[in-house]
């Protein structure tokens, strides 16, 4: 029996790897091929607590999709920005400032730092990819994008979540059950690229030090060096590239639900280095957020936070809900003279 034929999409070529000998971080690597057991599980979840206390972030390999699946998806990717005209995409921008939606484009020089336009392009899709319209060269590719977000939701997310609840000694599906794919909430996947800077007085840092909004960030890794990562003695470290690996890391609302147990790692993202500086980067990632009424409020049935103590933000009548804190970080992020924002008294800062 023949596989159908896919819809023609023209090839993105990546850049070679950097042969420029940088700082890297030493990640934990996580096996997916042991998850489906429980004994694999609980090996899992030991690498994942030293992995998230360690640094925040993790590879992960041996995920289930093959490099051709891959290479295919960040194909797709490019779509938005390379396939469909510039006259077009105003149509579908999103309204970060307005409303704090993320959905839809970010286009380029939307976000000023220190009078510099940004220099990057972001679509994102709702991981109900029909929720909203969007450009007619990317609907064709709809079905291969749903399949896309459901394998990082159900196979990636899901199983990293219960890696975590595993670690604090909870049921496994204490955390999946706060991010239920049909339930209301802002996970979504980002297409983004990166262009070279051509702009005076562009900065060394394309994106400022920052957190993630969400709980699980599910970024499949790509060639061109430009994640770094603060550690947790304050000093920055490049993310090394594997090929057809997942860099996984924590945001804010893993941080909340934990009562700090794990934290939110800050990251930026810099001018790739000499010998990648005339090439894009390609970035394909899934954001995962909690479903937007669950508040954000430490999980204190865990026996492991009850042991090793709870660091409360605000008290639990004032927690925010997902979708309030992801709205009221994305109102803000990226404006000019904007260097922190204060929700429910919590002030979260970007850094250099």
């Amino acid at each position: 029996m023949s596989s159908p034929t896919l819809p023609n999409v023209q090839h993105y070529e990546p850049a070679p790897p950097t042969k420029a000998n940088l700082d890297y971080v030493d990640l934990v690597v996580i096996d997916f091929s042991k998850v489906a057991t429980e004994e694999g599980r609980a090996e899992l979840a030991d690498k994942v607590k030293e992995g998230l206390h360690n640094h925040g972030f993790l590879y992960i390999v041996n995920h289930g999709y093959t490099q051709e699946e891959t290479t295919r998806m960040f194909d797709i990717g490019d779509v938005p920005s390379s396939c469909v005209p510039d006259n077009e995409k105003p149509k579908y921008a999103a309204k970060m400032f307005e409303a704090g939606s993320e959905e839809g484009y970010k286009l380029r020089k939307y976000w000023v730092r220190d009078g510099v336009p940004d220099q990057f392009e972001q679509y994102c899709l709702n991981r109900h990819v029909n929720k909203l319209e969007h450009p007619e060269a990317l609907r064709p590719l709809l079905p291969e994008i749903d399949k896309f977000c459901r394998f990082n939701h159900f196979h990636v997310l899901n199983n990293i979540l219960r890696l975590i609840a595993r670690s604090l000694e909870l049921p496994e599906d204490t955390l999946v059950d706060k991010h239920n794919w049909d339930t209301p909430s802002e996970t979504a996947v980002r297409f983004l690229k990166y262009f070279p800077s051509t702009e005076e007085g562009a900065t060394d840092h394309l994106i400022q030090g920052h957190t993630d909004f969400g709980t699980v960030t599910v970024l499949w890794s790509q060639p061109v060096a430009g994640l770094q990562i603060q550690t947790r003695e304050g000093e920055w470290h490049w993310i090394r590239h594997i090929d057809n690996a997942l860099v996984i890391n924590v945001g804010d609302g893993i941080e909340f639900l934990t009562g700090g147990y794990y934290k939110a790692t800050i990251h930026r993202v810099v001018q790739p280095v000499e010998d990648q500086r005339q090439y894009t980067r390609l970035g394909v990632i899934y954001f995962g957020r909690a479903d937007d009424d669950v508040k954000l409020m430490p999980m204190v049935e865990s026996p492991v936070l009850q042991r090793e103590g709870i660091e409360r933000r605000w008290d639990d009548d004032q927690a925010p809900t997902m979708e309030k804190w992801g709205k009221e970080r994305a109102y803000v992020y990226g404006k000019q003279g904007v260097n922190e924002v204060n929700i429910n008294g919590v002030s979260v800062g970007y850094h250099d």
